[in-house]
Formats: C-alpha cells, sequence, structure tokens
C-alpha cells in the first residue's frame, strides 16, 4: 500500500466525527410532540455553534482540525477570526481569498481552471466536484455560491446567537411560554417598560393567533438584567417568538454542511434542503426567532422589598 501523508489525528478526526449521533436526534424530532419544538431550536443553535467553532479551526489550519478544535478556538479565537473575514458586518467564508494575519489564504493552482472563490467552495466547504484531467477544469454538481451562501448563514446565526447558546448552556435559562401565560403574568407583578400597555396587548393577542394557526409555534422568555439597576432588583423578561419548524429544517441544513466541512470526498448535495428555508431567513434578511417585547418585574413578589445589590450580584 502507497503510504499515507497528512496527520493521523485529521484522518481519525474524518472517519470517526459522531455524525449519526446528530442525525439520529434529528431523526427523532416529531412535529406533534409539542415538546420537540425546544429541541429544534436547541439543536440548531447547538449545531449552528459546532459549525463555528469547527470553521474557525480549519480557517486557522486545515490540516490539523482537530488540535485547533482543541487549543485554538476560545471565544477570544473565535472573535478574532470573525472580525478577519467580517464585511459589511456579515461573516463571510469568501473573505478566505484575502490575506489575514490568523487565517489561511486560499489559492489555486495555476493549471487549474477554477476561480478562488469557487476554491473555497470545493477545498473548504466540500462543495461537490469533479475534476477533468483533459481540460484541468473543475465541474460542480451544485452551485459553489449556494455553498457559500449557506456557510455564512450558518456562521452569522451562531455568531448571533452566541447569547441564547448560553442561556442554554449555563442551566437552560429558556422558559418555554404561551400568550395565556404571559396573560396571566400581567395580572400579577409584571411592570411594562413601554408606557403603551396597549401595544403589548395588540402584540399579546397577535402571537395568540400565531399560536392558533400554526402546530409549530413556539414563543419562550429569558432574563436580561437591567444594565443600571436602580434598586438593586429590577430585571427584564424579553419574549420572543420561534418559528420552530424552519429551525428544524435550518438544524439539518447545518448538519449536512457540517458533513461536508468535515468529511473527505464527495460531500452533500444543499439545494434540496436550501429550498425548505425562506430564502429571505437564509440571506440574514427574515427572523425566524422574533423579538416580540421585553418587560421588567422584580425578584421577589412583593415590590416594596429592596434587594441589596450585594445579594443581586452574588
Amino acid at each position: 500500500m502507497p503510504p499515507q501523508h497528512g496527520s493521523p489525528f485529521k484522518r481519525l478526526w474524518q472517519s470517526q466525527y459522531p455524525f449519526e449521533y446528530w442525525s439520529n436526534r434529528l431523526e427523532k424530532i416529531n412535529r406533534y410532540n409539542q415538546a420537540d419544538r425546544l429541541e429544534a431550536l436547541y439543536s440548531l443553535v447547538q449545531l449552528s455553534d459546532i459549525y463555528l467553532h469547527i470553521f474557525v479551526a480549519y480557517a486557522q489550519d486545515p490540516d490539523m482540525p482537530w488540535f485547533m478544535l482543541k487549543e485554538e478556538t476560545l471565544p477570544w479565537d473565535i472573535r478574532d477570526i470573525s472580525d478577519e473575514l467580517r464585511l459589511d458586518d456579515m461573516i463571510t467564508v469568501g473573505s478566505l481569498v484575502e490575506n489575514g494575519e490568523n487565517t489561511i489564504t486560499v489559492e489555486t493552482r495555476e493549471e487549474f481552471d477554477i476561480h478562488e472563490m469557487d476554491a473555497i467552495a470545493a477545498g473548504v466547504l466540500g462543495c461537490p466536484y469533479d475534476v477533468d484531467e483533459e481540460s484541468m477544469s473543475v465541474e460542480f454538481e451544485e452551485s459553489p455560491d449556494l455553498h457559500r451562501g449557506v456557510a455564512n448563514a450558518i456562521l452569522n446565526f451562531a455568531e448571533g446567537n452566541r447569547a441564547l447558546l448560553n442561556d442554554f448552556k449555563h442551566g437552560f435559562r429558556i422558559l418555554p411560554v404561551t400568550p395565556d401565560e404571559i396573560e396571566l403574568w400581567l395580572q400579577s407583578s409584571v411592570l411594562l417598560n413601554e408606557p403603551d400597555q396597549e401595544e403589548f396587548e395588540r402584540k399579546l393577542e397577535a402571537l395568540r393567533e400565531q399560536h392558533e394557526q400554526d402546530e409549530w409555534a413556539f414563543s419562550f422568555v429569558r432574563i436580561d438584567p437591567d444594565d443600571e439597576p436602580e434598586y438593586g432588583y429590577d430585571l427584564h423578561l424579553d419574549l420572543y417568538h420561534v418559528d420552530a419548524w424552519t429551525c428544524y429544517k435550518f438544524a439539518e441544513l447545518t448538519l449536512d454542511a457540517l458533513y461536508n466541512l468535515i468529511s473527505p470526498g464527495h460531500g452533500k448535495l444543499l439545494e434540496e434542503s436550501v429550498s425548505e428555508i425562506p430564502i429571505g431567513m437564509l440571506e440574514g434578511k427574515d427572523s425566524f426567532i422574533d423579538h416580540i417585547f421585553r418587560f421588567g418585574t422584580p425578584i421577589r413578589d412583593n415590590p416594596d422589598i429592596v434587594v441589596p445589590p450585594e445579594e443581586f450580584m452574588s
């Protein structure tokens, strides 16, 4: 047998990555199980973050991705790489053609007729292709633009939802709610931050209609402490609505793109999966996680009890 070149750690990484685990997890999602709406969101947030980490590892050293993932994907590493790849406030994988300080530079061999941008799709993102030895050209089975666009969408989603990821990681601080439950809070100790309570009630009614019309409508609240708490106890509750079905389909697309990023050889086609996601959401023009309203509430039931700042911050 001819000797194998390259890092044995990379070969082990590529051959043993647990794609089956995530595939099995996504296949278990049942659209008739209400709890799986949260599972769809959770899976997408986790998978997109995994993709971000692994892409950053490959962008620094594609020959040692496992090692780089262990040593060079700390939060500040990810921030530095993201900043180098940012164009007009968006992460773009096409920036790898530039001479970045901390990233590889994708170049093409002179004998091959291929654009540098397409080389990124083939050599980094795993877009399926064939090589014509006679003409020394690369023939793609799918549009390289599509694969770069998918990668951009995943990376920007992951970066834009790091706070949500942290809420999942640190105690699962995401609380599913229904419009009826929110309405009950209004009758207790909720303090509306906005003076126009009618606006909140209007948005709540619209949210209720969404829940009634869409069996996969999903809403949740998360805590955001006041930046300058006047008494040491004011909190904000942010209410969000999620297009959970799109989250599920985007998670499937992300897993396929992750396979292409890691695995050598023939990658997966993405066009069919992309067709199930609104194009505006992939391009970042629309969102499937919509902020509905913010309102305040004290930590304790009795608003007259002032919690010392030391206790609040402990």
